[in-house]
Parts: structure tokens; C-alpha cells; sequence
């Protein structure tokens, strides 16, 4: 019933055994996450992203890590489920939001740009994007910093806004509203209609790792991943391959139009 209810007010969840020894099991992690907070345990890491057609910096991926003072240093994997399923998803995403738009206010003092300004990219959650103050908190965080529009760039993946499509591009278009860039995150390994992509407000397609490495491993560019390029331009959105690790890598996608790696 509690897992039921932290999935929404609509959801139902049939009981087996095993669920009961997932609780047990987590709530230990669920205590020691919430003190974690408390003791600012969490960091947050800022993975470089750059724009393949002049290797310039355009930007950073936050990312979250876990300084557990027993297990060490936890990746999100770790811990992100135990965070959703008790609700402090909520009190871990908001720690981000802070923490990645700090440093992005301090990145336009130390390196000002007039054009293409340097922007953080930040994953949002469902229990997140669906919560009925998160476009007002984003709005008073980006008012507090008055960082460039686009500065933000909230990553969204695509099962989630099918989780409430209609009430996913309200939300959306307000946060653009207010100056938050978006991006869709991990396309092609869904089931997001053409018709969804057009009406969703997105102004990036990120593209999963493993359509990245397939290209790598055969030395040509996949037919899908030029294909989902192409069709990113079409719509006005420019797109954003995550696991770029190779020089081939980048050669590749520079090759295909793909801005950003």
C-alpha cells in the first residue's frame, strides 16, 4: 500500500514477498540518505560538455555522488531508488537545482560571455517535474541567481512525460516561460511518437550512450543516429550525445551535424 501511494494516487501495486524484503532492505539506506542532506554528504560533480564543431566548453552535466562514510563514494544507481521510493526525491532534487545554478552564477562572473553562455544540465525526476510548486521553486532559483535564460537546462526522460503528456507541456512551457532550457533526454530508447516530439516544448534531443558506442565500435555513423539528427534540425532542436569518449566519437557525430558530446 505505501509503495501504491508513493507512486501516486492512482496507481495500484500488487503485493509478492520479495517487496516486503525490498523495504526492509532500504529503509536502513532511506535513514542514513536523509542525514546525508543534513550533513551535506551529497556532491555534486560537473561533467564538461562541449561543442563538437569547435571543441569549445558549452557547458556542464551535473552529476550526483554520495560520500557514504562506510560503503565510500555511491553513484546514483546506489541510492536514487531508495531517494524515490521514500519521497526524498524531492529534497535531493532541490539540493541540485541549488547547487548546480550557485555554480553556473559563479561561471558567468569568472568566464562572462556575451553569446551561447554556459549552461548546467540537470536531470529531473517524475515525483519532481509532477509536483504542484516545482515551477514556482524554479522560478525564485533562477530570479535569486538572475543567470542568462537558457542558462538551466532541465533533462526530462521521455517515459516520464508520457507519464502525463497534457499535463507534462503545461508545465513545460511554463518553465521555458520563466527561462529554463529543456531536453529530452535518452531518445530513441523509448517508444516517444513524432507527433509527441513536436509537441513537447524541447529545444535539445539527448541521445542515450549506447547508440554513442555502437557508432564507435563499428567505425560508421548508425543510419538511426543520423536519422534522429536530421529530424532533431527538422523541428528547430539541436541535439546533445552523451558518452562521448573517443576522438572517433567525436569525429563521427561532428560529421552528422550533432552539436554537442
Amino acid at each position: 500500500m505505501l509503495r501504491a501511494k508513493r507512486g501516486g494516487a492512482d496507481r495500484i501495486e500488487i503485493f509478492n514477498p520479495a517487496m516486503r524484503g525490498e523495504d526492509v532492505s532500504r529503509r536502513p539506506l532511506e535513514s542514513e540518505l536523509r542525514m546525508a542532506l543534513e550533513r551535506r554528504q551529497i556532491s555534486v560533480l560537473f561533467q564538461p560538455i562541449t561543442r563538437l564543431a569547435s571543441n569549445q566548453l558549452a557547458g556542464f552535466e551535473a552529476l550526483l555522488r554520495w560520500d557514504h562514510p562506510t560503503r565510500g563514494r555511491l553513484s546514483p544507481d546506489d541510492f536514487i531508488p531508495a531517494a524515490e521510493e521514500s519521497g526524498l526525491i524531492v529534497d535531493v532534487g532541490t539540493y541540485v537545482l541549488t547547487q548546480a545554478l550557485e555554480a553556473a552564477a559563479n561561471w558567468h562572473k569568472v568566464l562572462p560571455r556575451e553569446r551561447d553562455p554556459l549552461f548546467v544540465s540537470v536531470n529531473i525526476s517524475s515525483r519532481q517535474l509532477f509536483r504542484q510548486d516545482m515551477v514556482q521553486e524554479i522560478r525564485l532559483m533562477l530570479a535569486r541567481e538572475a543567470v542568462p535564460r537558457g542558462t538551466l537546462k532541465l533533462e526530462i526522460d521521455e517515459s516520464l512525460v508520457m507519464e502525463n503528456p497534457e499535463r507534462a507541456v503545461e508545465i513545460l512551457t511554463w518553465l521555458k516561460t520563466f527561462g529554463a532550457s529543456l531536453a529530452l533526454d535518452d531518445f530513441g530508447t523509448g517508444y516517444s511518437s513524432l507527433n509527441y516530439l513536436h509537441r513537447f516544448p524541447f529545444d535539445t534531443i539527448k541521445v542515450g550512450r549506447a547508440l554513442v558506442r555502437d557508432n564507435s565500435l563499428d567505425g560508421q555513423t548508425p543510419h538511426v543516429l543520423r536519422s534522429i539528427v536530421v529530424l532533431a534540425h527538422e523541428l528547430g532542436k539541436d541535439v546533445v550525445a552523451e558518452g562521448v569518449e573517443t576522438a572517433v566519437d567525436a569525429s563521427n557525430l561532428r560529421s552528422i551535424g550533432c552539436e554537442f558530446g
